[in-house]
């Protein structure tokens, strides 16, 4: 009798989670693959200056140029191509050409870094490449922030941090 019960409770049992396997396959659509965002697709198009700010790497005292130089007029162009890949870039006004003026662009990585790294602007253009350091890219905020750093012999003598802001088209 006992025997009887027992086996009859396992068999249940079993049956149950039989039950609850095949009920636990789910053919619920999520959806279709969307590719992530790319740090790229943030970072291209028309950017104006809002400011420049030169730091002494030195001893790390800073300098707010933006009123100065013309570089309030400073404005870049970062294009894409009809693949939305980074193509081409194009500086313009009459601020101190710290930049390459005109080539390609890309980035070292084209998402956000897991190691928390800056991702790398890389500027080519015809006196060679550019390397800029990405700060800040559009999401919460509409601003793009990026550093050029100037070294000698391997350690940086001073840097530009130039803010800017989506144009208006």
């Amino acid at each position: 009798m006992m025997k009887t019960k027992k086996t009859c409770l396992i068999s249940l049992l079993l049956a149950l989670t039989a039950v609850m396997g095949l009920a636990a396959c789910s053919t619920v659509d999520d959806g279709s693959y969307v590719a992530p965002i790319r740090l790229d697709e943030k970072i291209g198009g028309k950017w104006v200056l809002n400011s420049v700010v030169q730091t002494d790497e030195s001893n790390a005292k800073t300098m707010t140029l933006t009123g100065l130089l013309d570089f309030d007029t400073f404005v870049i162009n970062l294009n894409h191509d009809s693949n939305g890949a980074p193509a081409t870039f194009k500086v313009e006004g009459t601020a101190p050409k710290l930049l390459p003026v005109s080539g390609t662009w890309a980035l070292d990585y084209p998402f956000t870094k897991s190691d928390g790294s800056a991702a790398q602007l890389i500027l080519n253009g015809e006196g060679g490449s550019q390397a800029l350091t990405v700060t800040a890219v559009p999401g919460a905020g509409q601003a793009l922030e990026f550093r050029l750093t100037r070294q000698v012999n391997g350690k940086p003598f001073v840097s530009y941090t130039y803010n800017l802001m989506q144009a208006v088209e």
